[in-house]
């Protein structure tokens, strides 16, 4: 494991390197990133057409008179054990993180041939994809369930212990909580999918990021708040224009100008966002991992130089 010492420059030298791969990888990112796309569609597809026969046939083996009934019972359910719903749904959902974190398992995978390959094709994804899938949907299903579990849990708890929806100064704190929760356990798990594309299972993945995040606090954790930056950056503008002073909406946003440029800057956040910024965050993540591993990165290529 590299014990070199992490400081601004060190966090500068991995955004910016890996903002140039992204550049330079641009077709390569865009065309696996539309294979992963249209291959995520088809698998949510394939799951929920299965569902879809389940829910028909029990429709329509039931009577009118049944239905009549049910929609009316359900909302009394709901309303009654509004988290339990949303725990039901919930575990509904685990199947789709899974197909969400093989597909983006494949990305980690062509950035991982980048980092210390130095070069790579979009149709590597798919081979990352085919190689890794449980490994990647479990690993998915693991990240999803530390991050987001404990924050509904002490939602549920809160909403439980008083008798009502969170609101008020414990809203305010649940707020704080879920943020400071989400920053720390994303940090933490950030090396998760490359130790998965290095081999790991989801456990051996779990428990390398944790370490990597501990023992490198810096250099993990440093990386994860560059970014976190750079997405507030790039949301502050149309977020700003958007609410005005106070955070309520404002007069200004009649002014067919102002709501212009917010909507242009959001187009334009949001396309650097997919285009750039995401890949080259993978990029920083697989490439942190190289080094606090041990691995031999790239040697970077040389500007070619026209014979004129």
């Amino acid at each position: 494991m590299s014990n070199a010492k992490t400081d601004f420059n060190t966090i500068t030298d991995d955004m910016m390197t890996s903002i140039t791969l992204a550049g330079n990888n641009f077709l390569t990112f865009f065309l696996a990133g539309l294979g992963m796309a249209a291959l995520a569609i088809l698998m949510i597809v394939a799951i929920t057409i299965p569902l879809g026969f389940a829910a028909a046939a029990v429709f329509l083996s039931m009577g009118p008179t049944f239905w009549a009934d049910f929609g009316p019972g359900m909302m009394t359910f709901a309303t009654a054990n509004p988290y339990l719903v949303v725990g039901l749904f919930a575990l509904i959902a685990l199947p789709f993180v899974g197909v969400f974190s093989t597909v983006v398992g494949g990305i980690y995978g062509i950035s991982k041939e980048i980092v210390e390959d130095g070069e790579t094709k979009a149709e590597n994804a798919f081979s990352w994809f085919k190689r890794r899938f449980l490994a990647f949907a479990g690993a998915g299903i693991i990240q999803a369930l530390i991050v987001a579990g404990p924050i509904f849990l002490l939602t549920a708890t809160i909403s439980l212990a008083f008798g009502t929806t969170v609101t008020g100064v414990y809203s305010v704190l649940l707020g704080v909580f879920a943020f400071v929760w989400v920053f720390i356990t994303e940090g933490l798990l950030s090396m998760m999918l490359p130790a998965v594309v290095d081999g790991k299972n989801p456990i051996e993945a779990l428990r390398v990021s944790v370490k990597l995040g501990v023992n490198r606090f810096d250099r993990v954790f440093g990386v994860w708040t560059a970014y976190v930056i750079l997405f507030a950056a790039m949301a502050a503008p149309a977020f700003i224009v958007a609410y005005g002073a106070g955070f309520t909406p404002g007069p200004h946003m009649a002014i067919p100008m102002v709501a212009m440029m917010a909507g242009g800057w959001t187009a334009l956040a949001g396309l650097l966002l997919v285009t750039i910024v995401l890949p080259s965050m993978i990029l920083a993540r697989a490439r942190v991992y190289a080094i606090l591993t041990g691995k031999q990165l790239a040697a970077p290529k040389e500007p070619e130089v026209p014979i004129v």
